[in-house]
């Protein structure tokens, strides 16, 4: 179901193909039951579309998540952007493999967005969401940023997984930080 929702385009190209051969047949042997049944593909297209439009995704809840974070970090608003944690998220540097350091790490390092590492400007150059599962997904992010303590705009890269928690919301349950500029990151510069 997931991946129709995410995908409508392709089962609808291919009832598109299936309505346009019927068609065609319809056509050619000029029969009344073969066009009426090229109306079947083109409601499943509906349908299709209807499904995909009303369907909310996890691979969608997970970028409203993340585009709020990233809209707390910018305003400088750790009470926010920790809101869009859960309890046990951990943060990995440069690989989801790496040890992973606590929730209270995460919320150190949101609390120096207020000050130290404070945004001057961000703009995310690539946001791309998948599904893992009907509970889960994976967001990439690259952003370009620029913080009261870098020397101009770096380049980063970044890996979330978000996940529909106990209580019904989404909350990311892990980052994994996998470049600043083209280097891994360090947890000396959270």
């Amino acid at each position: 179901m997931n991946y129709f929702a995410e995908h409508p385009w392709t089962i609808g190209l291919s009832l598109a193909g299936v309505a346009t051969l019927l068609l065609l047949v319809g056509l050619r042997l000029g029969s009344i039951k073969w066009l009426l049944s090229s109306l079947a593909p083109l409601i499943g297209i509906a349908l299709t579309i209807a499904i995909a439009w009303f369907a909310v995704t996890p691979a969608e809840h997970a970028v409203i998540v993340i585009q709020n974070l990233v809209a707390a970090a910018v305003a400088g608003n750790p009470a926010a952007a920790k809101a869009c944690f859960a309890r046990d998220a951990t943060i990995h540097m440069s690989a989801p493999e790496q040890p992973g350091e606590d929730r209270a790490r995460i919320d150190i390092a949101f609390d120096s967005f207020a000050d130290r590492h404070r945004i001057e400007s961000n703009d995310i150059t690539a946001l791309q969401a998948t599904t893992t599962s009907e509970d889960s997904a994976i967001v990439d992010l690259s952003c370009r940023t620029q913080t009261a303590s870098s020397y101009g705009t770096v380049p980063t890269r970044w890996s979330f997984e978000v996940a529909l928690q106990k209580d019904g919301t989404w909350r990311i349950v892990r980052i994994v930080w996998r470049t600043v500029g083209n280097q891994k990151p360090s947890l000396s510069l959270l």
